[in-house]
């Protein structure tokens, strides 16, 4: 269990070596991160898409990890494939799982046909203090995601995300192509709508290049 794994490095070095390792990963060497970081992460992001309004659900929570790691360069290091909702993580909802079954996140039920929404505990804060170092580096990029995506809806954010999906897979692809794409794995997708999410995906896209070069 993770809650296991964070107590054994505490014990073993606590944290001074959780914050070396912090330091020695940096972005452009582009490591995956250490499970206990990515826990720390996913607990940090679900208290900024809270705070700008998101329902922060599964769906949202997994979209939004997915546009961290394909915008911004966060070595999160998990594997998208589009699902029913857009790009989706098998790794990512296996380690959401384990983070409710060790008390990190915790879910809160929403009036049916809803699914939960999730949230940070109280004891997710002592992992995030002795990760402090990896929230400070990627705080910036964290921001810049929910500040775009943030409140958006679940269909919204697939929408979005879908089209991202195609434009890393072709990025010659003009925003009609991408429509085309999202309209055939999405059929209640408009190609109108699929047009206008590739130009405003684009957009973002572009902004964040500029600053993260």
């Amino acid at each position: 269990m993770l809650i296991r794994a964070f107590y054994a490095m505490l014990k073993d070095g606590g944290t001074k070596n959780l914050i070396n390792y912090a330091e020695r990963n940096p972005r452009k060497g582009k490591r995956a991160m250490k499970r206990l970081q990515k826990a720390a992460l996913i607990c940090a992001m679900l208290d900024r898409m809270i705070e700008k309004g998101s329902w922060a659900g599964e769906t949202h929570l997994q979209k939004c990890l997915f546009l961290l790691q394909s915008m911004r360069n966060v070595p999160t290091g998990y594997t998208f494939q589009l699902h029913h909702y857009g790009p989706f993580s098998f790794d990512l909802s296996d380690e959401i799982i384990q983070l409710k079954g060790d008390r990190l996140i915790v879910p809160y039920p929403r009036p049916y046909p809803y699914g939960p929404s999730l949230a940070s505990s109280d004891l997710s804060q002592r992992l995030r203090q002795n990760f402090s170092k990896t929230l400070e580096e990627y705080s910036d990029d964290i921001d810049f995601v929910t500040n775009h995506f943030g409140d958006l809806s679940a269909s919204e954010l697939g929408k979005l995300a879908t089209a991202h999906y195609f434009i890393l897979q072709d990025k010659d692809s003009s925003d009609k192509d991408i429509a085309r794409k999202v309209n055939e794995v999405k059929s209640r997708i408009l190609v109108c709508e699929g047009m206008e999410a590739a130009k405003t995906v684009r957009t973002i896209a572009n902004s964040t290049r500029v600053l993260i070069s």
